[in-house]
């Protein structure tokens, strides 16, 4: 998983191109400005930069939109005032990731799947699949328990499980009845997940996708 810092540091070096870039430019006589750098490396930076922004923020944000896209197209676009966009939006990203607001934004946008899955569990205990419900409440689960072990800078050997997380942030974040409780969803999880359908009580499953949306409410990532 990519970290934060590693983020930073990857945008900090095409910030540091960029700004090489725009410093090389210069004015000339009748032409306005141009710069003695080769075409390849110009679009090896827009093109980096884009890749980046995109991979960090997405292709709807303001970062990525806000940029005038035929400079890709056009060695005479290609100058100055294209570089220097994409040079600004690079900086703003950065400036937005280190204080963090990518990382509320994505918090949101995972609580949104969640909330999407759970429904989705709830509409299939209703329709009396509720094993495959258990199987995807299980599943939500297990990555808010991940996000919540990652964000206090926990870390463990080899794969995780909801019983590996659970056993990490007790009494880290919350009291041993509800690890005891998580204890028992991750029983019943594992029950659905392997075949063992009998072993699979529908008012367990209730009070299992119950107990998960309380938890994500108390307890956000």
């Amino acid at each position: 998983m990519t970290t934060k810092d590693e983020i930073l540091q990857q945008l900090d070096s095409l910030i540091n191109t960029g700004e090489e870039l725009v410093n090389s430019f210069k004015h000339g006589n009748m032409s306005g400005t141009y710069t003695l750098e080769p075409e390849a490396k110009l679009r090896a930076f827009t093109t980096g930069a884009f890749a980046a922004i995109v991979r960090v923020a997405g292709d709807k944000s303001e970062f990525y939109t806000t940029i005038p896209r035929q400079g890709l197209r056009s060695r005479l676009v290609l100058g100055i005032s294209f570089i220097s966009a994409v040079l600004g939006s690079l900086q703003a990203l950065r400036q937005s990731v280190d204080s963090g607001y990518l990382t509320s934004l994505e918090s949101k946008l995972r609580a949104n799947v969640h909330d999407d899955f759970l429904t989705q569990s709830q509409q299939l205990l209703s329709a009396s699949y509720h094993v495959a419900a258990m199987v995807l409440a299980g599943g939500v689960l297990e990555n808010h328990l991940h996000k919540l072990a990652v964000a206090r800078g926990i870390s463990w050997p080899g794969n995780g499980t909801i019983s590996k997380y659970n056993n990490l942030l007790k009494d880290v974040l919350y009291s041993q009845s509800i690890w005891r409780r998580i204890q028992s969803i991750a029983d019943v999880r594992n029950n659905a997940a392997h075949g063992k359908s009998d072993d699979v009580n529908v008012d367990d499953v209730k009070d299992a996708i119950t107990f998960i949306e309380r938890l994500l409410a108390d307890y956000p990532s």
